[in-house]
């Protein structure tokens, strides 16, 4: 009630002693407290003063004035906005803490933790009970007591924490150029691998999958059934695969068939063609960039398609095409799972599988000094030598029938068309014979494609390049009374010469000699 006592003991010659109401003492017991002190005058309120009187001690009664009494409730208002202030603050601090996916120490200057968060109490298996103790009374392994203690900041120490792995930080606190406490922040391994899985998964959903298997392979030649059978082998490992076949024998669907049979399946596919992006910009492409590396890069800088890849596989078509200065950098990914962005200088792990394929002769390329040799080596661990169409002609009607029924349901192919089909050479592989289908279903009009629409498809004048076996043909009039049998036996089994001699009850090699006798080529 009194403001300025200070003031008015300084301006008086006697000395002032000040006493204070609290819950356990009381106007009579301050008044006895005073006098047992050798205090002559007694200056109170009307309780105070009335003891006094009763006990004969010279008093004098201060009122409560008007001013005093509104000076003492806008205090008290100030003071409770003051304190509201800093209950908000700190409850939207704790909120913030507690929405961290980290845990996050407070440690004072006397080495006591003043504040956890939730993820810290719930990582360390502490409570509120333990704010406040010194770090060395904490039941923590020693190692971790010393990183929490010393005198040295830290990032992303990884240490063992009751049997699980921590990833710490630790920075100072300054206030001034004094150090006024630190700031611990605690992850978990497992829960940043977890996380990185998510993110992958959805940079997996956003396209870098793989969705063709192997039921997806049409083929019952026995060339393309032993490829098939290795490529199953081979999904069940780690190692780098080598796809060495022409354009156009389904390198990518052997790519992604062997991805879908792996360990890897959930993670991501991606799927690179060395020959389609430009040498300048293929480095970057693969390895990424850090921020600012150079003018239009973004601001943030940009994942590689190796990072992309983590987890999973990455498919690198064309792979004879990459430029020798960056062949040395892919090197490096295959021995050490390790790149380095452009422009960066940090080094990032990759968990990934290689499978390379092309449709040159790296062993050549090699001797010209066009590709490196130990790259070669490297990438050539598991080798797949795709088949070309014209070693698996007995497959040509199952690929077109597959073909024609998911793009032309409506359009039938006759059997001479498809014994023509079956005995044309093809350097283009499946990718060629896919195309003349198509033409055929839409320069030829109607349901049926006869033998009438392949001049449409196949000009006279490209007859003898395009057909080398029209020469081996014999003349129709030496053809004999088998040849009608033998093209329709073959063209009810889908040219699948053992199923065609099977049903004219006839070995394989009679039927070879028959073939070849009527100038039937499969």
């Amino acid at each position: 009630m009194i403001a300025g006592i200070t003031g008015l003991a300084d301006l008086s010659d006697a000395p002032i002693n000040t006493y204070i109401l609290s819950s356990t003492w009381n106007n009579q017991a301050l008044v006895d407290q005073a006098v047992s002190e050798n205090c002559d005058v007694i200056l109170g309120g009307i309780n105070t003063c009335r003891y006094a009187e009763m006990i004969h001690i010279p008093n004098m009664v201060i009122r409560t004035s008007k001013e005093a009494f509104w000076d003492a409730i806008s205090t008290a208002k100030r003071t409770a906005a003051v304190s509201r202030r800093e209950q908000e603050k700190t409850l939207r601090l704790h909120t913030l803490l507690d929405m961290s996916h980290d845990g996050i120490i407070f440690i004072d200057s006397s080495r006591r933790i003043t504040s956890t968060n939730k993820k810290a109490q719930s990582i360390l298996n502490i409570d509120d009970s333990y704010l406040g103790k010194r770090i060395i009374d904490f039941p923590f392994p020693l190692d971790f007591k010393n990183i929490l203690s010393d005198n040295r900041e830290y990032t992303n120490d990884l240490i063992q924490f009751d049997r699980v792995l921590l990833n710490i930080s630790k920075t100072f606190v300054k206030t001034q150029d004094f150090i006024s406490g630190s700031i611990v922040n605690i992850q978990m391994v497992n829960e940043i691998q977890s996380l990185e899985g998510d993110i992958r998964k959805r940079i997996y959903e956003k396209g870098h999958v793989a969705r063709l298997t192997f039921d997806d392979m049409i083929g019952s030649s026995p060339v393309m059934c032993s490829t098939i059978k290795t490529a199953k082998k081979y999904g069940s490992t780690n190692s780098n695969i080598l796809l060495i076949g022409e354009s156009g024998t389904g390198k990518e669907i052997f790519a992604q068939s062997i991805h879908n049979a792996s360990p890897r399946k959930s993670a991501p596919f991606v799927a690179v063609n060395c020959a389609a992006i430009p040498d300048n910009l293929l480095e970057s492409e693969l390895f990424g960039y850090a921020p600012g590396s150079f003018t239009g890069a973004q601001k943030n800088g940009k994942a590689g398609l190796f990072e992309l890849a983590h987890k999973g596989t990455i498919f690198l078509d064309e792979i004879g095409e990459i430029p020798l200065p960056l062949q040395a950098k892919l090197l490096r990914v295959l021995q050490e799972r390790e790149i380095m962005r452009v422009g960066g200088d940090s080094v990032i792990h990759v968990d990934i599988r290689i499978i390379a394929a092309t449709n040159q002769n790296l062993e050549s390329l090699v001797k010209e000094k066009k590709f490196r040799e130990d790259l070669f080596y490297r990438l050539d661990v598991l080798r797949i030598n795709l088949p070309p169409l014209n070693r698996r002609r007995e497959d040509i009607p199952l690929l077109v029938e597959d073909f024609m029924k998911r793009n032309f349901p409506q359009t039938h192919i006759l059997p001479e068309v498809m014994d023509h089909l079956c005995r044309r050479d093809w350097p283009g592989n499946v990718r060629q014979l896919f195309n003349i289908c198509e033409r055929l279903a839409v320069l030829c009009s109607g349901h049926s494609i006869d033998s009438s629409c392949l001049s449409l498809v196949f000009p006279e004048s490209e007859a003898p390049e395009d057909t080398p076996f029209a020469s081996e043909l014999p003349p129709s009039s030496q053809h004999s009374d088998e040849y009608p049998m033998l093209l329709e036996a073959l063209s009810s089994c889908r040219y699948n010469k053992g199923k065609t001699a099977q049903m004219l009850g006839i070995s394989r090699s009679t039927l070879w000699r028959k073939l070849k006798e009527n100038g039937i080529q499969i």
